[in-house]
């Protein structure tokens, strides 16, 4: 490329060994940031986390619950989410240990739901090799070794990952992010669909959620929409019978660090959370760019979810490039994956944006032909591998005009102010 440029620095996808992207502009386009109000918030150090598990909400403290404990399990979220556990995890076994637990007795646990299984590369960048070289880790299978302790009142089998259930002291460790079905992460979600079986997912994401094919979501679900959301009330339920007796919650910034953490009763600390979340992951909404950029970070690996929280808030006249950079790809999801080019997941419907786009590119260092989880239908999606290659079209589909870009940094959880706020 010749000429001027300008650099914009963009967070890269989470757990690819990479903390920032540079995308380069012609320096005559007008490119403009919209950041999410937490994007620079500043990442706490361990005495934050330290106060939360000696002050938690509504239950006490994690080391007088461990004094009358024998075995220990933690559940923590998986590849698919950004949160530096081990960061968490390092002090939370500290507490035990203070309480008289042994090593022998904890072990950890991926909460994966309906998604693939982690390996040792991916335990060690979630938990670092202090833990994942030193305690037993397991992944979840939500096909088999769960038992059944009956049905939510919503008919949803509590069917529950025998392993947690074998222990007397239950701690969940995830983070708090927004969510195209449950309204937020965070809370009971870590055992529903974290550790439940593929029935009791599919009955709470299809039976109740209605997020397949020519069905209407359930009203109550949605982006933003916690409260009275039927699908994290049955979740919460599902919860409570199976016995989570420890939630630790963290928030992050724009670059996946730890801004701020919530402990104790999953409900109660998943709320108190959510009051936080709602201000820091929204931000203003562009409009009338010529170019959007939806860079995905936190979940890059599920990268339609960027497209599901912006395009009904982006003019159509736009042209959407969607970055996604996960070296690992997209990921493999049991309910709405894609498993051949006819076998798919339970729930697997064809991804369509909400609305018809001027042009939508992929543009990513790490190709896929058919993703496992599809991002957008084949006729929509324009792979490209390299950055000048995406100026080059948008270049020679606007006749060398000067145009205005909006970069949105964090759009997989980033969501419009009003969406967030609303709960829409």
């Amino acid at each position: 490329m010749h000429g001027k440029f300008v650099d914009v620095v963009v967070p890269e996808a989470a757990w690819s060994g990479k903390r920032e992207r540079i995308l380069r502009f012609p320096e005559n386009w007008r490119v403009d940031i919209f950041s999410m109000n937490g994007y620079d918030l500043p990442r706490i150090d361990e005495s934050r986390i330290i106060r939360s598990l000696r002050s938690p909400i509504g239950v006490k403290p994690l080391r007088r619950l461990a004094e009358k404990s024998r075995e220990v399990v933690i559940v923590f979220d998986d590849h698919t989410r950004p949160t530096k556990v081990g960061e968490i995890a390092k002090i939370v076994l500290r507490e035990l240990k203070e309480a008289g637990i042994r090593d022998d007795d904890i072990h950890f646990l991926a909460a994966l739901g309906s998604h693939g299984a982690m390996d040792k590369l991916d335990f060690l960048r979630k938990l670092g090799s202090e833990i994942a070289d030193e305690y037993p880790v397991y992944n979840h299978s939500p096909f088999h070794g769960y038992d059944s302790l009956g049905e939510t009142s919503h008919g949803t089998p509590i069917e529950v990952n025998g392993e947690f259930l074998s222990c007397d002291l239950r701690i969940g460790i995830g983070c708090i992010l927004p969510h195209p079905m449950m309204g937020f992460g965070g809370g009971a979600k870590i055992i529903l669909p974290g550790i439940a079986s593929i029935n009791a997912i599919k009955h709470n994401h299809g039976a109740l959620g209605r997020c397949v094919e020519n069905l209407t979501p359930h009203p109550s679900t949605g982006w933003g929409k916690n409260e009275n959301n039927i699908t994290r009330d049955d979740a919460e339920e599902f919860a409570r019978t199976a016995g989570l007796h420890f939630k630790i919650d963290a928030l992050i910034n724009g670059f996946n660090d730890l801004i701020d953490v919530y402990c104790g009763d999953f409900v109660a600390e998943q709320r108190a959370g959510v009051e936080k979340a709602r201000r820091i992951y929204s931000s203003e909404t562009p409009k009338g760019y010529d170019v959007i950029i939806l860079n995905t970070s936190a979940k890059a690996s599920e990268a339609s979810l960027a497209l599901s929280s912006w395009i009904p808030f982006i003019d159509e006249e736009s042209i959407i490039v969607l970055i996604a950079n996960p070296p690992s790809g997209q990921i493999t999801h049991y309910i709405y994956g894609k498993f051949g080019k006819r076998v798919k997941g339970i729930l697997s419907s064809a991804p369509k944006p909400a609305k018809k786009l001027r042009r939508l590119i992929l543009y990513s260092e790490h190709p896929e032909v058919d993703p496992q989880l599809p991002i957008a239908g084949d006729q929509e999606l324009e792979r490209i591998r390299a950055w000048n290659q995406v100026l080059e079209i948008i270049k020679a589909e606007n006749e060398g005009r000067d145009l205005k870009v909006a970069i949105i940094p964090n759009a997989d959880i980033q969501c419009p102010r009003e969406r967030l706020l609303r709960g829409t």
